[in-house]
C-alpha cells in the first residue's frame, strides 16, 4: 500500500542519512586512492562518495562503479548496490531499482 511504501521510504531515508560520509573521511580516501591506486581503493574511495549528500559526488561515485564493473572488478555486485544507492539518493528511483 501507499502508506508502508512511505513508511519504507522515510525509514531508508533516515538510515541512509546516518551514513553520510564526513569530509574528512571522503578526503582521506581521495588521498588514499591517489596515492595508491588499485581497483580496491577505487571502490572505497567510490563505494564512500556513493552515499554522499553533494549531487555531484554522487554522479561522480556512479560514474567510478559503472567503470569499475566494465573492468571487470570482482566485487561487482558491491558496485551494482554502491550506484543503486547513490541514485536512490539523486531521486532517480526507476534506475535504482533497475540496478539492484
Amino acid at each position: 500500500t501507499k502508506k508502508s511504501q512511505k513508511y519504507a521510504r522515510t525509514a531508508l531515508d533516515e538510515k541512509l542519512a546516518l551514513s553520510t560520509p564526513s569530509r574528512e573521511t571522503l578526503e582521506s580516501l581521495a588521498v588514499e586512492c591517489a596515492a595508491n591506486p588499485s581497483p580496491d581503493n577505487t571502490f572505497a574511495y567510490a563505494f564512500c562518495l556513493g552515499k554522499s549528500s553533494d549531487k555531484s559526488e554522487l554522479r561522480y561515485a556512479i560514474t567510478i562503479l559503472d567503470s569499475l564493473v566494465k573492468e571487470g572488478y570482482e566485487h561487482q555486485i558491491d558496485c551494482m548496490f554502491g550506484a543503486a544507492t547513490a541514485l536512490y539518493l539523486l531521486a532517480d528511483f526507476k534506475d535504482a531499482r533497475v540496478r539492484l
